[in-house]
């Protein structure tokens, strides 16, 4: 049996029941449109899921107190909806670039043949592997707290 598709629903700051995104689709072409030259992909459907993989995403932000997660206080900010874009945008062309599956303790390098070396590189762990979208990231500052995992900026 089928399941039946899983339309997008908007969060408009009242706390809207099934809320699964903030912008729709045509508000993610327009935002794409205007700032990367070209609709993030062809198909709805591709839009839609990476619209709600990003909002799961979103969700996993820790929110400062004035901007409860998903309502925000009331109203959702233009560049929340502009960062989502951004994130959808990217999450589009790369599904699952913002919730990667990864094996811990896993990331490693080959660094000698004659006698097979690994080398562990970097940061261990799901965050290690997780994309950084600086443009979405920069849009958000504002209403995060705690570690935002972000570049800081002079």
């Amino acid at each position: 049996m089928a399941l039946p598709p899983i339309t997008i629903v908007i969060e408009d700051g009242t706390g809207v029941a099934g809320a699964n995104s903030f912008i729709t689709a045509a508000q993610l072409d327009a935002y794409a449109n205007a700032y990367f030259g070209h609709a993030a992909h062809d198909d709805t459907a591709t839009k839609e899921a990476a619209l709600r993989r990003t909002f799961v995403y979103l969700k996993s932000l820790t929110w400062k107190a004035e901007y409860p997660f998903p309502t925000l206080g009331g109203e959702i900010p233009e560049d929340v909806k502009l960062a989502q874009a951004v994130l959808a945008y990217w999450e589009a062309l790369t599904p699952n670039i913002l919730q990667p599956n990864v094996t811990p303790g896993q990331q490693k390098v080959l660094n000698r043949v004659g006698e097979i070396g690994w080398q562990v590189t970097g940061q261990s762990g799901v965050d290690a592997q997780r994309a950084v979208v600086t443009m979405a990231q920069d849009l958000l500052k504002p209403y995060l707290s705690g570690d935002t995992r972000f570049l800081l900026r002079a």
